[in-house]
């Protein structure tokens, strides 16, 4: 393991300190527990991030799929891509049907 020192509120450390003394534990093992909930979730979202841009640059899934996955409007979704280089596909008329009607 390695110290690391951080600070906190005073409001931050005595709630720490109390939950450490409830549960037995120390208050580096909840900060260390804490860290590894939120970042996590975190990789866990960022993979679905990932797995779903590939989705869609493979042609599997649409455009309006897509900004389903990641939590976005459709404008927004094209912003992201975008904003990562992705160029947008054009769909069919077909493609273009189904994702209106899903909206």
């Amino acid at each position: 393991m390695k110290r690391t020192n951080i600070m906190l509120s005073d409001d931050q450390h005595k709630k720490l300190k109390r939950y450490a003394q409830r549960e037995g534990r120390t208050l580096g093992g909840l900060v260390r527990d804490a860290l590894d909930v939120v970042y996590k979730k975190k990789d866990r979202l960022e993979h679905r991030r990932q797995v779903a841009v590939s989705a869609y640059i493979e042609g599997f899934i649409s455009l309006g799929k897509l900004a389903e996955v990641l939590g976005l409007d459709p404008v927004s979704a094209r912003n992201y891509l975008k904003d990562q280089g992705i160029l947008i596909q054009s769909q069919d008329l077909h493609n273009l049907t189904q994702d209106s009607e899903n909206a």
